[in-house]
């Protein structure tokens, strides 16, 4: 009878602890993503749920992959930032009202911590890191924009990268390049994430697709046959144009499969770079397409004070103009210690929250600048809900 009931307590207590142990490995495991519906478009505007949707932001180009120098393709210096600075990047911008960003290295090509370091060949690890980005950005609350490529031959490989794989070649015209980038792009959107068990095309964190940064040399057949395949893939996520340097185009603002034309302005390189919004939101607005500027120098390089709270009020009053994000915030290390200032003399209009002196910018200027665009995403979440 003692023995009975010794082996029935056993018994008990090894139950409880089989209940204490799945209740401590639901708490302990990643949750889904948190984000509500997906963002989809209604003509000009964004909509979720049914409901306008506005937002500002910035940047935060390295969570996929970092290199401090942002130096070009064999750089040395590249890492993977870990989910202590991932997590810093998106609460750091949640501080500044952001909810949306764009994650410029979710494209990389040919080194060994790439996503994809060889032709045809995927790294697992670097999909982990993506998937931990996606994960996070979803506990943060913020929307994300995931590119496919960029043609500046910077440390990610992109463009230059996939030709030095072929060759050579014309990687807007040319089959088996035009192959091995789709092969890019069905890997990415077709991914199931680690930490969240949602496939990406079905993850409404992300909020639109992008076929490349900049890419001014794209023919209108390529953006349209790209965008298209991207559709075919994917029939939740929007698509950006990936012609964002250049004027932009009634043309390619037409293009069916294009929900979002989008802009960069950087006034430091010149008369082309300006800003000019009320030329540049006419033809995606004949189109019936939403507007947007993904990328724009904030600093004392591009514009003034006076400049910057002039331009970011003009988005702030059209509500044809959807969002708009800066380049390009930094984050802190595992130390706590701020990330190094990328580029050359300390360029690449880094900000720092809430401010840092740098070779390029004075703390306290970054200080007031970054206020300024605190208060403005506030106030473009705040338009929305008119």
């Amino acid at each position: 009878m003692k023995m009975s009931v010794r082996i029935a307590g056993q018994f008990i207590l090894g139950m409880w602890s089989w209940i204490v142990l799945g209740v401590l490995l639901q708490v302990m495991a990643p949750m889904p993503a948190t984000a509500q519906g997906f963002v989809t478009r209604a003509g000009t505007r964004l909509m979720v749920d049914g409901r306008p949707f506005r937002f500002a932001g910035g940047n935060l180009d390295y969570l996929a992959l970092a290199s401090d120098s942002f130096g070009k393709i064999d750089a040395k210096d590249i890492y993977r930032p870990t989910h202590k600075m991932v997590d810093d990047g998106f609460a750091t911008l949640k501080k500044m009202n952001g909810t949306v960003t764009r994650v410029w290295s979710s494209a990389s090509q040919g080194c060994a911590l790439c996503i994809e370091p060889e032709l045809g060949k995927f790294s697992e690890d670097a999909l982990r890191q993506l998937d931990y980005v996606v994960y996070s950005a979803g506990q943060h609350h913020i929307r994300l924009i995931l590119l496919f490529v960029d043609p500046w031959s910077y440390y990610t490989g992109g463009i230059a990268q996939y030709k030095r794989w072929r060759g050579g070649g014309d990687f807007f015209r040319d089959g088996a390049l035009i192959a091995d980038y789709k092969a890019y792009v069905a890997e990415l959107i077709n991914r199931k994430n680690s930490y969240t068990g949602v496939t990406y095309k079905d993850d409404p964190t992300i909020l639109a697709w992008q076929p490349g940064n900049e890419l001014r040399d794209a023919p209108i057949e390529w953006e349209r046959e790209i965008a298209r395949y991207i559709k075919s893939l994917d029939s939740h996520h929007l698509v950006i144009s990936s012609n964002d340097f250049h004027i932009v185009e009634a043309e390619r603002a037409a293009i069916a499969e294009i929900d979002i034309v989008s802009r960069h302005y950087y006034p430091t390189f010149g008369k082309d770079y300006v800003w000019n919004l009320e030329h540049d939101r006419a033809a995606p607005k004949l189109a019936n397409k939403v507007f947007v500027v993904d990328e724009f120098g904030w600093d004392r390089s591009n514009v003034s004070v006076e400049e910057l709270k002039s331009r970011l009020q003009a988005i702030l009053a059209d509500p044809n103009i959807a969002g708009d994000l800066f380049w390009a915030m930094r984050g802190r290390k595992d130390l706590g210690d701020f990330m190094a200032v990328p580029g050359a003399g300390g360029e690449w209009w880094a900000l720092y929250f809430p401010g840092r002196e740098t070779p390029h910018n004075a703390e306290k200027d970054m200080r007031v600048r970054a206020g300024i665009l605190s208060e403005h995403a506030a106030a473009m979440t705040r338009s929305a809900a008119k």
